[in-house]
């Protein structure tokens, strides 16, 4: 190979790293932005872990799991009432006519299955999760 074609291989794997370590930099799990550019998307480090509330395929909601509340988030029936305490969640109330979801019981950081309420088009997961289901679509 000539010299002029090994220069040009050099800056394609310079500038293909340097795309690569710009996006982990700028894509920390604490404040990754929403893929849809939600500008509610979280800015700071979670206390405990970023959950998103997703209603039709997009983030409506994120919370602390870490910090004890309660949230209403409008579904496609009605109103879903979750409760977060001591680094876990739940449904505590919803408005539909299946009650799976407040069925699903406490969920946490180390559950498999997120919380899914069909009738109404909410999911609760992690914030990670939500981004990356996101981000595939």
């Amino acid at each position: 190979m000539k010299k002029k074609e090994w220069l040009i291989i050099l800056l394609i794997g310079v500038l293909a790293a340097g795309m690569i370590l710009g996006r982990r930099l700028f894509s920390s799990s604490a404040g990754k932005p929403d893929p849809y550019g939600d500008v509610n998307a979280p800015k700071k480090e979670a206390e405990g872990e970023w959950v998103a509330i997703v209603h039709h395929n997009r983030i409506i909601l994120y919370f602390d799991s870490g910090v004890d509340s309660e949230y209403t988030v409008e579904g496609d029936v009605g109103e879903m009432h979750i409760e977060v305490r001591d680094g876990r969640w739940h449904v505590k109330d919803v408005e539909c006519y299946d009650y799976t979801c407040k069925k699903m019981g406490w969920a946490d950081q180390n559950n498999l299955f997120p919380i899914i309420c069909l009738p109404n088009d909410l999911v609760i997961v992690d914030a990670e999760t939500a981004w990356n289901m996101m981000e595939k679509e």
